[in-house]
C-alpha cells in the first residue's frame, strides 16, 4: 500500500523520478487473515545486507490519523524454541532505533566508506533482534496528521502494544520464545511501559507472550536522576565551582519545576542547561567526557539509496535521525516516572539496568541512587547484595550487583551509549544474563565478596 503526505516524513516530490518503492503496510494483511502473505511481502533482499535474513515494514497503530510504525527484524542463524528474542527502542525522544541497529547491536555497521561491513558485537549472536521506530514520526515512521503525534506514556504503550500484537501474528514462532525489550535513554520509560502493556494481557486469550526480561541503558526513569545535572560536571572535574556557582540560579529555577512537577518548562530549562554547560566546559556533546566525537548516524546516506529504501520497504518515506516535531510533542511527558512501573514489573520479571561510568547526562550515581529506592518483594535483597566485578578479556570491564530480580551494571569506560564505547563488554554481559549464565568468574583474592568482607571485618584499617 502507498503512503501519501505524511506529516514531517513527507514523500519526495514526483519531479524526483526516483523509484523508491512503496511503503509496506501490513495491517491490511492481517486484517484480510493474509499473515503468510504478509511475512513474504515483508521479506528483506538480504543480498543487500551481507546475506543477512530479515523483515521490514509498517504496523498502523491510529487509523483515524494513519499513523504507522515502522520495525526491521532479524532472525537469529538456528534458532531453537528456548533462543531469546530482543525488541529494541531508542530514546530521544524521537530518536530512530536505527541507531540502535547501525551504530550499536545490529549486525552490520556503515564505514566511513559508506559500505555495509560486519558488526562482531552484534546481539545478534546470540538473539533474535527487532528494532521499532517509536514513537509516531520517529525515524522511517510516520503519519499524515499533526494530530497523530504522541504526546503522553498512555499513548506510546498502547501503540508499541498494537505493533507487538501485530507482529506475532506474522511471526508467531515468537510468541513461545523468552522476550526481552531493551532500550537506552528515555527508553527507561518505553521499556517498562511496553512491559506494563504484556503483563496487564497475560491472561487474554492469544496474548500470553513469554516475557522474561527488560534492559535499560543509562535509562532515564525518574525525575530524580536528572535534577543535580551540573552537579556531575563539577564532579567529573569539567566546571570549577565558580563556574557551577553561575548556573545555580537556572539549577535552582529547574528543580522547583521538577517539584512543581511543570513539564514542558522543565524540560526547556534542562536544554539549556545541557547547551550553557557544554558551553563553559567546551564539550561538544555530554555522553562521554573522555571522547570529542561520536561515531553516530553515519547511515544515514545509506539508507538514502532507492535499493535500499525499495529492499526494506518504507518507499518515499524520508528518514528522521531525530525528529524534532517527535521531541517537542513529547515534552508534557517529560517529567512522567516509570518507577512504579519497574516496582511492579520486578515481582514478576528480572530487570538489567547498566550505566556508563562516563556518561554526563545520566550519571551512574545518580540512576543507582533512584534504583535504591525502589520498592519491591525483593528490594531488601538487592540492597543487600554484594557487588562483584565483571570480567572481559581477562581485564576489569565494570561492576555488578543482583539481588530480588534486579541486576545493576556500571560499565568501565563507556558513556551514554555503552554499546558504542564498549561493545565487546556489554555484547558479553547481555549474552550471560538472557542466558541465565553467571556473570562474574572466581578469581583468586580480587572478588568482589572477599574485598567487601574484608572491610566490614577490618573497619580500622586505613589505606594508603
Amino acid at each position: 500500500m502507498t503512503k501519501q503526505n505524511a506529516i514531517h516524513n513527507e514523500p519526495c516530490s514526483a519531479n524526483d523520478k526516483i523509484d523508491n518503492g512503496t511503503a509496506l503496510i501490513l495491517t491490511p494483511y492481517i486484517k484480510e487473515g493474509r499473515v503468510k502473505a504478509a511475512r513474504n511481502a515483508s521479506r528483506v533482499d538480504p543480498d543487500l545486507f551481507l546475506g543477512y535474513e530479515s523483515y521490514s515494514g509498517y504496523f498502523t497503530v491510529n487509523k483515524k490519523y494513519n499513523s504507522n510504525l515502522f520495525f526491521w527484524y532479524f532472525p537469529m542463524k538456528k534458532a531453537s524454541n528456548d533462543s531469546p528474542w530482543v525488541i529494541w527502542l531508542q530514546g530521544g525522544p524521537g530518536a530512530s532505533s536505527m541507531t540502535g541497529l547501525f551504530d550499536e547491536i545490529g549486525p552490520f555497521k556503515v564505514n566511513s566508506a559508506g559500505k555495509l561491513e560486519a558488526n562482531p558485537y552484534t546481539w545478534l549472536q546470540n538473539h533474535s533482534l527487532v528494532f521499532i521506530d517509536n514513537p509516531v514520526g520517529t525515524g522511517f515512521s510516520f503519519t499524515d496528521n499533526a494530530k497523530g503525534y504522541v504526546k503522553n506514556m498512555s499513548t506510546y504503550s498502547n501503540h508499541l502494544f498494537s505493533v507487538l500484537k501485530q507482529f506475532l501474528q506474522i511471526f508467531p514462532e515468537l510468541r513461545t520464545r523468552p522476550l526481552y525489550i531493551a532500550g537506552e535513554s528515555y527508553a527507561g520509560k518505553y521499556v517498562p511501559a511496553l512491559g506494563m502493556e504484556i503483563y496487564n494481557h497475560r491472561n487474554t486469550p492469544g496474548l500470553d507472550i513469554n516475557l522474561k526480561g527488560l534492559i535499560i541503558g543509562n535509562a532515564y526513569v525518574h525525575p530524580e536522576m536528572i535534577a543535580r545535572l551540573s552537579s556531575s560536571f563539577y564532579y567529573f572535574g569539567l566546571l570549577e565551582k565558580e563556574q557551577l556557582d553561575s548556573v545555580k540560579p537556572l539549577m535552582d529555577a529547574f528543580q522547583q519545576d521538577i517539584a512543581n512537577n511543570r513539564s514542558v518548562e522543565a524540560k526547556d530549562k534542562w536544554v539549556s542547561l545541557i547547551h550553557i554547560l557544554l558551553l563553559l566546559t567546551h564539550q561538544k556533546h555530554a555522553y562521554n567526557f573522555l571522547r570529542d566525537d561520536l561515531a553516530l548516524g553515519n547511515y544515514m546516506q545509506f539508507l538514502k539509496k532507492s535499493e535500499v529504501k525499495r529492499a526494506i520497504h518504507v518507499g518515499d518515506i524520508k528518514f528522521s535521525f531525530i525528529n524534532v516535531t517527535v521531541n517537542i510533542e513529547m515534552a508534557p511527558d517529560f517529567l512522567s516516572s516509570t518507577k512504579h512501573l519497574f516496582e511492579s514489573l520486578l515481582d514478576h520479571y528480572k530487570v538489567m539496568a547498566y550505566c556508563g561510568q562516563l556518561d554526563q547526562m545520566l550519571p551512574c550515581v545518580f540512576t543507582s541512587e533512584n534504583y535504591r529506592t525502589w520498592k519491591w518483594g525483593g528490594s531488601n535483597e538487592f540492597l543487600n547484595a554484594t557487588r562483584f566485578p565483571f570480567m572481559y578479556n581477562n581485564k576489569l570491564a565494570g561492576y555488578h550487583k543482583s539481588g530480588g530480580r534486579l541486576t545493576e551494571v556500571v560499565v568501565r569506560g563507556a558513556g551514554h551509549m555503552v554499546p558504542i564505547d564498549q561493545p565487546g563488554a556489554i555484547q558479553n554481559l547481555i549474552s550471560r544474563w538472557t542466558h541465565d549464565k553467571p556473570l562474574s568468574k572466581w578469581f583468586d583474592i580480587l572478588q568482589g565478596s572477599f574485598i567487601q568482607d574484608f572491610v566490614r571485618n577490618h573497619t580500622k584499617v586505613i589505606f594508603m
